[in-house]
């Protein structure tokens, strides 16, 4: 009830202004002609950055990415793209005539506040065209909090087949790829790498100084850790390890799993976003609880020594071209 409040009181009439001051906007074509894919300057170079230039990249709808500060004054367009709900929230309160065009937004997880509650987002994301979600379980999450059903696609996001290379298991190191919080489930992190000695373990990402154990962490002799590398070097830390582990208590992809499925490293994963879409328990990789044990984990760990099939070959679908070409089509249709 409070959030419904606020969201009625701060906010809606700004929501509404907009709506009128678009019914006065003449909509000159249906047809899609340009698209612009949306995110912020600060998204440039990180995974959202890469998402909206790889899709507007192998758009066939001349489709271009814009980062915005303020995302006041977008470009004119017969359509737009926005890589999180947030953003297109902003979008209709200082740019009403996107309202009269065709609108996408993509949704990866959860992340309500006090600005942006369920109440508010459920709103926004009605005014869309469509919503993209990257997993059977966030669309359910979305209509349980009132998104019409009929706006909602899954789409799992994708990865570059190009970019990340195969490389031969050797029964090897361990990695981890994310940055420090808490839905990274870090403790549980710290448990695996503590107690297996006998495997050399590397975290990729940054931030991991604020983890209360880092310390600790830095002084095992079975760990390294690769700060803040550019994306670039993403394929051949890759290609340091032959397992990969996503330990995350919330996520929607997480897009590291399919980077490192298509550079062959086995994937132990718990059953957060897509992972348990794209794994097959025992086959191409394996799933567990967020809530298990680190003896548990382990005990996966080494049962993905085992696995001798090419787990690129299984994930080979999940390109930008392919989910690029997905999106026109929503575009084309919504």
């Amino acid at each position: 009830m409070k959030e419904f409040l606020i969201f009625n009181i701060v906010y809606k009439w700004k929501y509404l202004l907009a709506i009128l001051k678009s019914k006065f906007i003449k909509n000159s074509s249906n047809t899609i002609e340009k698209l612009i894919y949306v995110a912020r300057e600060a998204d440039k170079d990180w995974i959202f950055g890469t998402k909206v230039r790889r899709l507007s990249q192998h758009s066939s709808l001349n489709a271009s990415p814009y980062f915005h500060a303020k995302l006041r004054n977008l470009p004119e367009a017969d359509g737009y793209f926005f890589i999180y709900p947030h953003y297109f929230c902003r979008a209709i309160r200082h740019n009403p005539q996107i309202l009269t065009k065709k609108n996408i937004v993509m949704f990866t997880h959860e992340h309500y506040t006090t600005s942006y509650s369920k109440t508010h987002i459920a709103w926004c994301l009605n005014l869309a065209d469509k919503v993209i979600c990257l997993n059977s379980k966030v669309k359910q999450d979305l209509i349980d909090i009132g998104i019409k059903p009929y706006k909602l696609e899954v789409i799992h996001i994708a990865s570059d087949p190009n970019f990340f290379y195969y490389h031969d298991r050797k029964g090897g190191d361990v990695g981890f790829c994310s940055n420090f919080g808490i839905r990274k489930n870090p403790e549980l992190t710290f448990q695996i790498i503590k107690n297996m000695p006998e495997k050399h373990f590397h975290i990729f990402g940054k931030n991991w100084e604020n983890f209360e154990k880092f310390n600790e962490l830095q002084s095992l002799k079975n760990f390294t850790y690769h700060n803040n590398k550019d994306y670039s070097e993403f394929p051949d830390l890759y290609a340091k390890i032959d397992t990969f582990i996503s330990p995350s208590i919330l996520e929607g992809g997480p897009v590291p799993i399919l980077e490192s499925m298509l550079s062959n490293c086995v994937p132990v994963a718990t059953k957060t976003g897509f992972c348990p879409d794209i794994i097959e328990h025992g086959k191409n990789g394996f799933l567990f609880d967020s809530n298990d044990n680190y003896e548990t984990v382990i005990d996966l760990i080494k049962k993905a020594d085992n696995i001798k099939i090419n787990i690129r070959e299984t994930v080979l679908d999940y390109s930008w071209e392919n989910c690029s070409k997905k999106i026109d089509n929503l575009f084309k249709n919504a």
